[in-house]
């Protein structure tokens, strides 16, 4: 009686678990951002808003390229989202001039 009980408890667990985790992409809200191009490293690309501030974007094997990779100095627009591990990881880029 006591291992059917806990076998119950771990599978509605693990099933809330699975659940919560195909259902977080879905809220998932993609921003827009749009900036110059200040610097790259490997995959983050740091871009600075018409404000003057910098943020950090991740690029990843998801990432969708409109027209080419940007360079220092490319006015860009980046959709992004919030990753897991809460950064920003670009779903699509646009260099704009």
């Amino acid at each position: 009686m006591q291992n059917k009980k806990r076998f119950m408890m771990i599978g509605v667990f693990a099933t809330l678990t699975i659940l919560t985790l195909l259902v977080n992409p879905l809220w998932a809200d993609s921003k827009i951002y749009y900036g110059k191009v200040v610097g790259t490293e490997f995959n983050v690309i740091q871009v600075r808003d018409d404000h003057g501030r910098i943020s950090w974007f991740w690029m990843g094997h998801r990432t969708h390229f409109e027209s080419r990779v940007p360079f220092f100095g490319d006015r860009v627009r980046i959709e992004y989202v919030k990753d897991k591990l809460g950064r920003n990881a670009v779903t699509r880029i646009k260099v704009l001039r």
